[in-house]
């Protein structure tokens, strides 16, 4: 064979070598793009609509390019699933992710105008520029306490008509987290009952404060009362002390006794009571000094 066509046949061997190695070196990328049972996995730096089917999943804008929030909202789903939270969307994570969004699309909860449920937290979350999972946990509450406390808000980590206002959400029901969702339980309700609280602590009294809304320069005995339980979701409008008489269930409570009768009310959290007469004793609603519960209807809240 002459020399020339010798060379030749080489050069189109190594160019078919070449041709080869790009195609199989392509291949886990153009698999990752597809989203489905057939992918593999999909990683950060990887693009296409596999991966904006994957941000859509995750609640994140999609825009098809697999980055750090994309990474982030990926790591926080896989730890509330209890896989490993390493980022990459395996097997399965993606089967997570599918049965999640037919789970929400069975309730109805896939779709809405960002009033509530979890197509009205996942709004709240874009607004507040954090991972738009659509689960109301400790991050989106403290995230909404930071915005209350940057706007002159309460910053009682409830949105509600003043704060959707002030994010620009438009009206719609009031999102909050849940009572004995994942935050530790009945020891997580108690410390919300008690950070709420401590907000106002030291606020001064006012007749009637509290009650026509949850921000206020003061408030009276039962406007404070149901101040903190409003912070751990645990009412949803503010008693009077006629009112309180009736709240949760009869007797004292293992963690929280509210006591009341139609002239005052007073609330013990924890050991310590929280009244508005304690001011006079140490500035503050919160004392260590017992008060006697004769002429008191004892209630509390249920399962507290």
């Amino acid at each position: 064979m002459p020399r020339a066509r010798t060379a030749n046949a080489v050069f189109a061997a190594l160019a078919a070598v070449v041709v080869l190695a790009g195609a199989l070196a392509a291949a886990p990328r153009a698999d990752a793009e597809r989203v489905g049972r057939s992918a593999t996995l999909i990683e950060k730096g990887d693009r296409g609509p596999g991966v904006r089917k994957l941000q859509r999943a995750l609640g994140v804008p999609a825009d098809g390019i697999f980055g750090r929030g994309t990474e982030r909202a990926l790591r926080a789903h896989q730890r509330r699933h209890g896989l490993a939270a390493d980022g990459v969307a395996g097997p399965q994570t993606l089967a997570s992710l599918e049965g999640r969004a037919r789970a929400r699309g069975a309730r109805g909860g896939g779709r809405g105008d960002g009033g509530g449920g979890s197509a009205g937290v996942r709004a709240l979350q874009r607004r507040l520029g954090i991972a738009a999972d659509g689960a109301f946990g400790p991050q989106t509450e403290a995230a909404v306490e930071r915005f209350q406390r940057r706007s002159g808000l309460a910053a009682d980590g409830v949105v509600g008509p003043q704060t959707r206002a002030a994010l620009g959400l438009g009206p719609g029901r009031t999102l909050q987290r849940k009572p004995g969702g994942s935050d530790g339980g009945r020891a997580g309700l108690v410390s919300r009952v008690i950070r709420a609280a401590n907000r106002i602590a030291t606020m001064p009294y006012r007749y009637g404060g509290g009650h026509g809304s949850w921000r206020d320069s003061g408030y009276d005995c039962s406007g404070s009362i149901s101040y903190a339980l409003h912070g751990a979701g645990l009412l949803r409008s503010p008693l009077d002390s006629s009112g309180l008489m009736t709240y949760g269930r009869p007797g004292r409570g293992r963690h929280i006794t509210i006591y009341a009768n139609p002239g005052h009310a007073y609330m013990v959290v924890a050991g310590r009571r929280f009244d508005t007469s304690a001011r006079a004793e140490t500035g503050s609603r919160w004392t260590d000094t017992p008060r006697s519960p004769a002429g008191y209807v004892a209630r509390h809240p249920v399962g507290l």
